[in-house]
């Protein structure tokens, strides 16, 4: 059976949905990054974002994504992204990559000169989808109050 999976524009009104049933690893990466949950952050980078998205498997929302401003100089965002449960089916991960190209692309219009963040370095899954999308890695760096090992990741023009 066939996946029908779409984006659309990011609502406040998927962030219980995708919450309540967010990845584990994805649980664990906010928290120790800046002891936020999973409903704060997606509160946050929606709110931030000019552009988000979510992704949709039949009606429901699996994940969202976009990218805030860094500073006001311009020119460089942080991309971010929240996953639920409902991306673990490796037909509904394929759809996401098929269907975020072009969202990073929107991103990389708003944001020409950089997008940069970290990612927890125990979050394989969202390792692969930024590799993926063709993002880089540097070293591990020490983030948030445990000083986590996360890996700096980016894209620049």
């Amino acid at each position: 059976m066939k996946i029908t999976a779409e984006l659309v524009p990011a609502e406040a009104g998927h962030i219980e949905v995708i919450a309540a049933a967010a990845r584990p690893a994805d649980v664990v990466e906010l928290w120790a990054c800046a002891r936020t949950t999973p409903a704060e952050a997606l509160q946050r980078g929606l709110a931030g974002s000019a552009e988000g998205w979510t992704a949709m498997v039949r009606g429901v929302p699996v994940c969202m994504f976009g990218a805030t401003p860094y500073s006001i100089l311009g020119g460089i965002g942080t991309p971010w992204m929240v996953g639920s449960t409902g991306l673990n089916p490796l037909s509904v991960q394929k759809e996401l990559l098929r269907l975020s190209r072009p969202a990073l692309a929107r991103m990389q219009q708003a944001f020409p000169s950089m997008l940069f963040n970290v990612v927890d370095q125990r979050n394989e899954a969202a390792q692969r989808w930024l590799h993926w999308l063709g993002f880089h890695f540097l070293a591990p760096v020490p983030v948030g109050p445990d000083s986590a090992p996360f890996l700096p990741f980016y894209w620049s023009a």
